[in-house]
């Protein structure tokens, strides 16, 4: 699986000198944020998810300045968990603990649904190194890609103490994909392993709503596998300072978050012609129009040399799909657009 776009050269010439894209200060700290109350424009989107909960926040990567709205309120991340993933596998690649070129053969048993590429090509390929992986699950979102980087890293326990060894309070991951998304809609969990989409799908139509439903009541109340929106950004802001990972690493994650082509119409739907929007999405399945999660978090690169973190998480909404997309939209729109305070 080859890496499909060319790191933009002068934000790769910047970082060796630790320098803002277009700014000619040296990079702040991404510990260094300060906390805003949030402004009147971004608690009206949120409270245009009512009765659905938005999660949101944005920090200017040069002034290290924010606004949030629920930005503390842990949010559940679906697949946007697996940029912190793919950050701890390659940090642990660093460390020496296994090479990215390491060749993997992967089994049926190690096929997850639903949305995984991999397991719809499995009876044509099965055998991808690590670096496909990290790139499958980011770019593609491909479950079967991250739950078996998850195990390889040593499960969901270690992946949150990670983070929260580095001040990540409000993050935590603790299933596996094969486990949460059937658990999610009230589906048994060895459901997660089916063949492929269509059986999952089949297999979902036939349990009753009633069922479902109250497994999505129950995902949208349980306290695991979330992550806040202040949290998020704070990650964004330092992996883009070069703090988590290394420069090269940080140039191919960064190359595969730009990739990313699921939400054209979240973050990237809101931002100016001529933005670069490096970002990693999430997404629930509905239940008779309630909705579980509908994620967007990245670096928003501005044609003038800004760049911002941007977070925004929707939960239990009941909007049409369109329309939650539009909220997200209108975080990144409010993000780019000049604050004096920021």
């Amino acid at each position: 699986m080859p890496l499909r776009a060319a790191f933009p050269v002068h934000l790769t010439a910047l970082a060796a000198l630790g320098i803002l894209a277009g700014c000619s200060s040296p990079r702040q700290p991404a510990t260094a944020a300060v906390k805003l109350v949030a402004d009147p424009s971004l608690l009206s989107i949120a409270e245009q998810a009512k009765p659905g909960m938005l999660g949101a926040a944005v920090l200017n990567l040069r002034t290290q300045r924010s606004s949030s709205v629920n930005g503390d309120v842990p949010m559940p991340m679906q697949s946007v968990f697996k940029l912190p993933l793919s950050i701890y596998v390659m940090h642990l690649a660093e460390q020496g603990k296994f090479s990215l070129d390491e060749k993997v053969t992967l089994t049926r048993s190690d096929l997850s649904i639903f949305y995984s590429p991999i397991t719809d090509a499995f009876d044509t390929r099965q055998v991808y190194t690590v670096r496909d992986l990290v790139l499958a699950s980011v770019t593609d979102s491909d479950n079967t890609a991250a739950d078996w980087l998850l195990e390889r890293v040593g499960g969901p326990k270690a992946l949150t103490q990670f983070f929260q060894n580095r001040g990540f309070r409000r993050f935590r991951v603790d299933r596996f994909e094969h486990e949460l998304q059937p658990e999610s809609v009230g589906l048994p969990l060895n459901s997660g392993r089916m063949p492929n989409a269509d059986a999952y799908r089949r297999y979902r139509s036939e349990v009753p709503v009633k069922v479902r439903k109250a497994g999505m009541q129950r995902y949208l109340s349980d306290p695991r596998d979330r992550m806040s929106a202040n949290d998020a950004v704070r990650m964004l802001a330092m992996l883009d300072a070069g703090e988590l990972l290394n420069l090269a690493h940080t140039e191919e994650l960064m190359n595969a978050l730009l990739e990313t082509g699921s939400g054209p119409n979240r973050l990237r739907g809101g931002v100016p012609g001529g933005a670069l929007v490096y970002h990693k999405t999430g997404s629930s399945a509905d239940v008779e129009a309630l909705n579980g999660a509908t994620n967007d978090i990245g670096i928003i690169a501005l044609p003038d040399g800004t760049r911002l973190a941007v977070a925004a998480f929707l939960s239990g909404s009941s909007l049409p799909a369109k329309d939650r997309e539009r909220l997200l939209a209108r975080v990144a729109g409010f993000a780019t657009r000049p604050h004096p305070d920021m």
